[in-house]
């Protein structure tokens, strides 16, 4: 009989802790986060492109890749105290190298009609990259952590506007006696059916959140992910355009660049409402 009060009483004491217990940070449901996140593109450096060159004092300076960076801010709701849903807006920057060799060559018809092919040795700068995202995600809490406090994983898939915000390449001829041709070859440079392109990206990550006041949590966190890009049929081959880089050598480029960037590191704060 004393055993069977026993239990009773322990099923009441769990039944009101569980009851107690609020889903968010001291009850607060709704958190915004606002973070920045860095990603080393080693894989890109040793596997995907050769070292490029960046513009410094009006002339191209040979460089690698050093770092893209990116800034994510996102809206969230804890649903649980171990599982909340959130939308992520970002926006990240990075370069793309068009070049395998310090040579330019298209195929093109001439006013004629004839099938005319061109070489130039000259290097070009880096295009520039400009990749927003918008993205639903979830976060699962970890090892007895309440969202958004503590341990947590988040698990995203998100669409990929992916943009070109500066078009005028720098360009240098080797040979500086053929520097002449280098307003036409500019006008020509990149096929401008190319606007922008559109893909996805599924992502995971850990990340750990650290309590700094009642509404104020600092966090910092890991992510890998991997990228996917649509409509490389609909852009023209090389020798069906008649731009030094074709809409579809524009597309493999960048969709190479985006597949090796798998990991990001990023830290920031998140703000309970």
């Amino acid at each position: 009989m004393k055993i069977k009060k026993l239990l009773f009483v322990c099923c009441l004491l769990s039944a009101s802790f569980i009851q107690a217990q609020e889903a968010g940070y001291y009850g607060r449901r709704i958190f915004l986060e606002i973070d920045g996140q860095g990603q080393f593109p080693l894989l890109q450096n040793i596997f995907g492109e050769r070292k490029g060159y960046v513009s410094q004092k009006g002339t191209l300076q040979s460089s690698y890749n050093l770092l893209d960076l990116s800034y994510r801010a996102s809206l969230n709701m804890a649903v649980s105290e171990y599982v909340g849903f959130g939308l992520e807006f970002s926006q990240r920057f990075y370069r793309v190298n068009l070049q395998s060799v310090d040579e330019l060559t298209r195929n093109f018809k001439d006013s004629s009609g004839t099938m005319t092919t061109q070489y130039l040795n000259a290097r070009v700068g880096y295009l520039p990259i400009r990749e927003t995202i918008f993205m639903p995600r979830v976060l699962v809490s970890l090892n007895d952590s309440r969202v958004p406090c503590g341990f947590a994983s988040e698990i995203g898939v998100g669409y990929s506007l992916i943009q070109f915000p500066d078009r005028d390449l720098a360009v240098e001829t080797v040979n500086p006696n053929e520097s002449s041709v280098l307003p036409s070859v500019k006008e020509h440079l990149l096929d401008s059916r190319a606007e922008e392109f559109r893909g996805m990206v599924f992502m995971y990550g850990f990340r750990m959140n650290y309590p700094i006041t009642k509404r104020i949590l600092f966090h910092i966190g890991f992510r890998y992910q991997y990228a996917l890009q649509f409509g490389k049929k609909k852009y023209r081959r090389m020798d069906e355009s008649e731009y030094w880089f074709s809409g579809r050598e524009i597309w493999s480029k960048v969709n190479l660049r985006r597949q090796l960037g798998i990991f990001s590191f990023g830290t920031g704060l998140t703000f309970t409402l």
